[in-house]
This record gives structure tokens, sequence and C-alpha cells, in this order.
């Protein structure tokens, strides 16, 4: 199994550090096991520090007064999560659950934030971090004030066509989580989800199997989208 120093290298926050900076950080962090489902942390604990995905996956979430989950973002292999929560008033502003049995590593906040003060390329890089959750957030509010359930979707799997498929105008998308997180992300019922996928599917745009989805007309998709996020929409 590599080392925590080399576990930490292969993550863009880390990336730059010199050895001896990276023995330092690893220094501040240790090794996290969860089972699926188990609970990282909640909403208003302590926070203990930010969180880098080794394996497995972990939803970011809130919950509505009702109980519902409202997931606001699936941390994946290579990705991190927490970072805002290292500044302000200390605590977690949300729930973060196991998706799946997980690996992670807990980069704990005094140690990290005491080698901010000492590197500033690695705060900038931080800060880039938190610049692209905002981005993430800011879209998402966009597309839930103005797109409907249909534009919604259409959208994301525009998104996820251009990431897996550059310059594409066809993809297959495996979806990694299931259908009801992944309405529940795009602020949608798992049922009208459903239904928007069965729409997309009739009009030859999508084909569905399972949680794999076949883009084969994106410039279908585009056109939809526009036509449906515009000012008569």
């Amino acid at each position: 199994m590599p080392d925590l120093q080399s576990e930490l290298s292969r993550f863009p926050l880390f990336a730059g550090l010199t050895p001896d900076e990276l023995t330092q950080a690893a220094s501040g962090c240790r090794t996290v096991t969860v089972r699926a489902e188990e609970m990282l942390f909640r909403e208003g604990d302590k926070c203990e520090g930010f969180y880098l995905v080794l394996s497995g996956g972990v939803r970011v979430f809130k919950l509505a007064p009702d109980g519902r989950e409202r997931i606001l973002h699936i941390a994946r292999a290579g990705q991190s999560f927490a970072e805002a929560a290292m500044f302000g008033p200390g605590v977690y502003p949300a729930f973060a659950a196991a998706t799946e049995d997980s690996r992670l590593i807990l980069v704990r906040r005094e140690p990290f934030v005491q080698m901010l003060r000492e590197q500033p390329e690695t705060c900038l890089r931080v800060f880039e971090s938190l610049s692209r959750w905002l981005r993430r957030l800011l879209d998402q509010l966009e597309s839930e004030t103005f797109l409907n359930a249909r534009a919604k979707l259409a959208n994301y799997l525009l998104r996820e066509t251009r990431r897996l498929s550059p310059g594409g105008r066809a993809c297959r998308i495996d979806l990694s989580q299931p259908k009801k997180d992944v309405a529940s992300q795009l602020g949608m019922a798992a049922e009208t989800f459903s239904r928007a996928l069965s729409d997309l599917e009739a009009r030859a745009m999508i084909r569905v199997s399972g949680r794999r989805i076949d883009v084969q007309d994106a410039d279908a998709l585009e056109a939809l989208l526009l036509g449906e996020a515009g000012p008569n929409s």
C-alpha cells in the first residue's frame, strides 16, 4: 500500500509540494476507512478538517425540515470535500456519508492552516478548489431557478458528454450512483427524473439501460435546452 506522502501527492492541492513539504503535510493527516452509509459528520459538528477520497465515494447533503435529503455533491476518488468548513465558524455546514465502502484521508484543520501560512502556493490551490466548488453551486442554483425537469436533465447529460467525450456528439454515460441520487443533485424527485428520462428516450435523444445512458443526439439535447431555457419557455 502506498505511504501517506505518495497518496497525498496524487491530489491537486498537494501535487506541487516538495518531498519535505509532503512529509510535513502528511504529519497532519490520517487515513479513515468507512462503510457504506456510515456518517462522516453532521451539520453543526465541529470541523476536524477536510477529506480526500482515495477510493469509494461520499455524498455531501443537507436535510429538509421533513427529513428529505438534498444532495449537494458526490465526491469520488481523486476529489476532496469540506474545504470550506476549514474557515469561518469552524463547523461543518452540511452532512456527509459514504455512498459505498470508502477509504479517505482526513487533513486535520490546525496543521493544515499552519501549512497554508507557510506555503502560499498551497494556499492558492485551496482557493482554486473553493472557487470550483462555488461555480458548481452557482450552476446548480441557475439550473434549479430557470430550467424545468426535462431541461435540467438535458443540461446534465450535455455536461457529462463534454466531460467524457470532448468534441463528441454521442457518448455512453455509466452513472456511478443511483438515479435517485442524480435526481437529488438536479433538484427533482426520483419520479420526475424517471419521467424526464423516458421523455428524452421517446424523442430518440438518449437510450437508457439500467444505469447506462447512451446519448445519441447531443445536438437535439442542446436545441431542447436552448428552447426551454429561453424567455418564452
